[in-house]
């Protein structure tokens, strides 16, 4: 086999000795003890047996990405051309990869292992259908079954112990076999009923291309388990509160003795904080299982006072608690596991708007919640997101202010996605794999089987708030009823299941072209409801809570450059070939007639009205960015604006990028940050002061736990020179509850400011201190131009560093902007570069982006950054709307 340069994973759960000891051993292709190889079957004349014999060889294998898909790991090992640059995706071969595919590796067992242990063979995912071998034998099914394995997310575990060569080399292969429909990109069928339950947008959407093979592969971690005879399956840690002062913890497994005699075994538990521990002694039969159940009547210990609550972002801390458990037989420890928890308590309540309609409203903790956030099609499209790179994601959605993330049709199967999401406090509203009109599914046991496994698999998680059958439609009756019924025998319904993504007190889905904000606080329609009767749409109602609206999105200029050729960036497609051309690149990256949806011809017009014609593609994107930032603010202060009257929460479509495209984004798939992401940003933040552009109304609005008092809304008006105009100056003190908004004023326009104006509003505390900021640009005699803003003067900067902090990996500081010129320095961007090679060094989070300095005016910019982008040295740039980049200043670490 070949070798690859990978490091040692080895995870000890537990370091003792003989049967005490107790391993998780990766066997994933990052880890050194095996590496994995892929081959299509057709190529391969043995049988699984054969191939899963030690030292087979074969000629001609690929090294394998595991976890990964079979598409990624012939990319990886250079046989395809990079995916996701240009055209390059949808000029390979589809019918090499829509085929089964061998995957082969072999390890060594640790040198710890000792007699007596069972050891457990563990896949998380495989996609679509597998069979598994080992050592010779034939794990799954029958000896001449196949596709014995029908999963998504559905973990598979065998016991090997029996089959080991203790001292020698074992062999795994895994068959894996590619969903049934869409095997050609061109096929006019849909990739929906027969597929699932898999990655449904495999086949391609509007904003993800045909992946071939549509993501077959060991798509989940491979390990070991080293154990005793008694083991755990899926232990469950689960609280309940009687009020937020006291809440009750409930502990339950099932217990299998894979002995054939009956074991007496304890099974003892600490709960940290707190310091909480329990314990019981049973007897479990010979080869069988058992469950076992620890409540507040046996143990007082679970009774909690005053525990801390698992808050979501904006509202609290999102405490958590780490449950740890032991096996012992005889004296021994058999198996350990650890679980995180936390302790909160969600509600769902239906509450009329204007119109008498419903409107679902989230509380947790008896706090009533505003939604704010996004939809998730992918984490990657090749499933290439892995470990840290989830952290990156969902820490950028946290700095957004968001609070939730939908997972659209049950995109993400990484243990990871979940385990970040608890830790940074956001919501998860989590789909099944079912989708528009597509609500039955070719084998309802292999669904079935997929759901119940995938509860179990994630109901440990506080940040899980909702289960939901389907996208745009309902289960059929047989599944939904299914459905429902495992979220309450195996979730007790701590969590709500609803059977569809936008009716049933939700307000439907879209619009999702660009929409300038006015038209966001005048309307809240949708062109996805499928209500009858009709939902009430209207400016003051209908707002509800939206799981979908989007807009195109342009990236950066930077990122532009990475996946569209050199000889192909400008000019833009026309309008014509917007509209109808399928070949041209910039439509093979969702901006054209694939992502019609999104409108890329008003979008281009829009930036085009907006701020004038472009000379270049530079200068096209630089203007889009405004356009994302005014557009998405819009989207959310609009139902900011309507909150409680009925708006109780909007989700965009979409906050994450999964591939290098044009639309539904806030930051780029390169985690270069858009507009988008600083206008949902500054829209969401917790503490928001907002004007709205149809009535001029000023709200202060507040999204947390705690009521403000005795704040202060002050906004100023200055021309587009910078000159404060004093007449139109307004200050009001207000009051806002905890989770609600209070209108300031309204701005008196009547005497309209002559040409392009700016409006700062200020939000303030009771001692002064600056809680929110905005900025926005306006032109009432000519709505919507900006084009002056293009012929604004240079302004000069001075700079300040300071507050430099190193913090493990992480690097932060201060970065002080003045402007010290008497002309106004607009929609500046920050950026970092390597000293050396100028590459741009991302992810790096900011605390804002396209800010504006009037006269004589200093902004302080939070940077954080990790320590090994920066390789010792890098630059600060800054560049204002319409001027040359230029360098700030030098970084040295």
């Amino acid at each position: 086999m070949n070798s690859l340069k990978f490091k040692i994973s080895l995870l000890l759960m537990l370091c003792l000795s003989g049967i005490k000891a107790q391993e998780i051993i990766s066997l994933d292709s990052d880890a050194a003890i095996g590496s994995w190889e892929v081959k299509p079957q057709n190529e391969v004349s043995e049988d699984g047996r054969q191939i899963a014999t030690s030292g087979y060889s074969w000629n001609a294998a690929v090294q394998a990405v595991v976890p990964g898909t079979v598409f990624t790991s012939y990319v990886a090992a250079g046989k395809e051309k990079d995916p996701d640059f240009g055209s390059n995706i949808y000029e390979i071969d589809e019918s090499f990869y829509n085929q089964p595919f061998w995957y082969r590796t072999e390890f060594k067992l640790p040198e710890n292992y000792k007699k007596g242990m069972r050891v457990w063979l563990n896949f998380d995912n495989t996609n679509r259908y597998a069979d598994f071998y080992f050592n010779g034998k034939k794990l799954s099914g029958t000896a001449t079954s196949t596709r014995d394995v029908s999963g998504h997310m559905l973990r598979t575990k065998y016991d090997i112990t029996d089959f080991l060569d203790a001292d020698g080399d074992n062999a795994i292969a895994v068959l894996i076999t590619d969903a049934d429909q869409k095997k050609e990109r061109d096929s006019k069928e849909s990739f929906g009923v027969t597929s699932s339950p898999t990655y449904l947008s495999a086949a391609g959407w509007d904003w993800m291309p045909y992946v071939p093979g549509r993501l077959a592969g060991i798509t989940g971690k491979v390990y070991l388990e080293l154990t005793g005879e008694v083991v755990m399956e899926d232990p469950w840690v689960r609280s309940q509160l009687e009020s937020n002062e006291l809440a009750y913890i409930f502990v339950s497994s099932e217990i299998k003795n894979t002995s054939p005699e009956e074991r007496e075994v304890e099974i003892s538990g600490t709960i940290q904080p707190g310091d909480i521990s329990f314990s019981k002694k049973v007897k479990i039969q010979g080869s069988s299982s058992d469950k076992v159940y620890f409540d507040k009547s046996d143990f007082e210990s679970l009774f909690v006072e005053n525990p801390k609550l698992w808050w979501p972002n904006g509202y609290g801390e999102p405490n958590l608690y780490t449950c740890n458990l032991s096996l012992k037989v005889d004296g021994e420890i058999s198996q350990r596991k650890e679980i995180r928890f936390g302790i909160r308590n969600y509600e769902y309540r239906y509450e009329k708007n204007a119109a008498g309609w419903p409107v679902f409203t989230f509380y947790i903790n008896g706090q009533k919640l505003f939604i704010k956030g996004g939809n998730w099609g992918m984490s990657e499209y090749l499933l290439r997101a892995r470990g840290e790179d989830y952290a990156t994601r969902i820490k950028l959605h946290r700095d957004m202010n968001y609070n939730m993330i939908r997972l659209w049709t049950g995109s993400v199967t990484d243990d990871e996605f979940y385990d970040y999401c608890d830790e940074y406090g956001i919501m998860v509203w989590d789909d099944f794999w079912l989708y528009v009109a597509y609500n039955d599914v070719a084998n309802d046991e292999d669904f079935k089987q997929n759901a119940l496994d995938k509860v179990k698999r994630l109901r440990n998680h506080a940040s899980i708030a909702l289960w939901c059958g389907a996208n745009e439609t309902h289960p059929k009756p047989e599944l939904d009823n299914h459905l429902r019924g495992i979220v309450g025998s195996e979730d007790h319904n701590d969590r709500m299941y609803k059977s569809s993504s936008n009716q049933d007190g939700l307000s439907g889905s879209g619009w999702w072209g660009n929409q300038n904000p006015k038209h966001h606080f005048e309307t809240s329609g949708s062109n996805l409801a499928w209500n009858k009767p009709p939902y009430p749409y209207g400016s003051d109602r209908g707002y509800g809570m939206r799981s979908e609206i989007g807009t195109a999105t342009f990236p950066t200029y930077e990122s532009i450059k990475e996946f569209i050729p050199k000889d192909e960036l400008w000019p833009l497609p026309t309008d014509e070939e917007l509209k109808e051309q399928d070949d041209n690149v910039y439509n093979k990256h969702f901006f054209g007639k694939e992502a019609s949806n999104a409108n890329p011809v008003a979008y281009k017009t829009a930036v085009n009205e907006h701020y004038g014609t472009s000379k270049d593609l530079e200068a096209f994107a630089e203007k889009a960015q405004l356009l994302n930032l005014n557009v998405m603010r819009g989207m959310y202060e609009a139902w900011n604006d309507h909150m409680w009257d009925d708006a109780s929460g909007i989700l965009i479509w979409m906050s994450q990028s999964a591939y290098p495209s044009f639309v539904w984004q806030t930051y780029d798939y390169y985690y270069d940050l858009t507009g988008a992401y600083w206008g949902a940003k500054q829209a969401c933040e917790p503490l928001h002061v907002q004007w709205n552009s149809a009535t001029n109304s000023v709200k202060a609005i507040n999204t947390t736990s705690e009521n403000l008092e005795n704040a202060q809304v002050e906004a100023l008006i200055y021309d587009l020179n910078g000159k404060l105009l004093d007449a139109y100056t307004q200050k009001a003190s207000v009051n806002v509850a905890s989770s609600d908004k209070t209108e300031a004023f309204k701005l008196d326009f009547s005497n309209e400011p002559a040409g392009l104006h700016f409006i700062k509003l200020l939000l303030k505390d009771q001692d002064g201190k600056v809680l929110s900021h905005n900025f926005y640009w306006r032109n009432g005699a000519e709505p919507y131009n900006y084009q002056a803003l293009n012929s604004l003067p240079k302004a000069k900067l001075s700079y300040t560093l300071d507050e430099e902090q190193t913090s493990g990996e992480d690097y932060s500081f201060t970065l002080k902007v003045k402007n010290t010129s008497d002309a106004v320095s607009f929609g500046n961007r920050l950026r970092l570069v390597d000293a050396k090679t100028k590459e741009r060094i991302l992810p790096v989070f900011m605390s804002e982006g396209y800010f504006t300095l009037l006269p004589g005016e200093e902004r302080s910019i939070q940077v954080e950054v990790k320590k090994e982008y920066l390789n010792k040295a890098a630059s600060i740039l800054i560049k204002p709307y319409g001027q040359k980049e230029q360098k700030a200043m030098g970084l040295k670490i």
